[in-house]
């Protein structure tokens, strides 16, 4: 397991488990993350990112690994046991039934690759808000039904 610290200053706002086999691509999304206060956790391959996932419980799971349909199917639905976080997804889809079946597995977006970095994060962090939205719609409306 790869991670890094971030702004030491700061508290942490999300844990970002990226799950790619292309070591540039976790290079760049690692600054991306760290540069948005997130801690960041990378793996290389399916059976760590799994393990991971379920002792660390990710806000946000991104993969991008080369993988046959069968071990793509089993690594969402792994991901997705493994956490409540959102699953984004790289891929190189040629029809729009790639997609689909991602989505079934389990993933909550896939971007097609070549994936610009801006893209990916503000995607990211969108997902990343739609949780903090949730909570603190849920904690308000708790207090208005509170003192009614």
């Amino acid at each position: 397991m790869v991670t890094s610290k971030s702004d030491p200053n700061t508290i942490p706002l999300h844990t970002v488990l990226i799950i790619s086999d292309q070591m540039d691509n976790i290079v760049v999304w690692d600054t991306l993350f760290n540069q948005r206060n997130c801690i960041v956790l990378a793996e290389t391959n399916v059976h760590d990112a799994l393990q991971t996932a379920r002792l660390v419980g990710p806000s946000l799971m991104l993969v991008d690994l080369k993988l046959p349909k069968p071990e793509r199917a089993a690594l969402l639905e792994g991901l997705r046991a493994a956490s409540r976080g959102p699953i984004l997804m790289t891929v190189s889809a040629k029809t729009v039934d790639d997609i689909m079946e991602a989505n079934q597995c389990g993933a909550d977006e896939c971007l097609i690759k070549p994936v610009n970095p801006a893209v990916l994060i503000v995607k990211a962090m969108a997902w990343l808000g739609h949780g903090e939205k949730t909570s603190k719609v849920s904690s308000a409306a708790i207090d208005q039904h509170a003192a009614v």
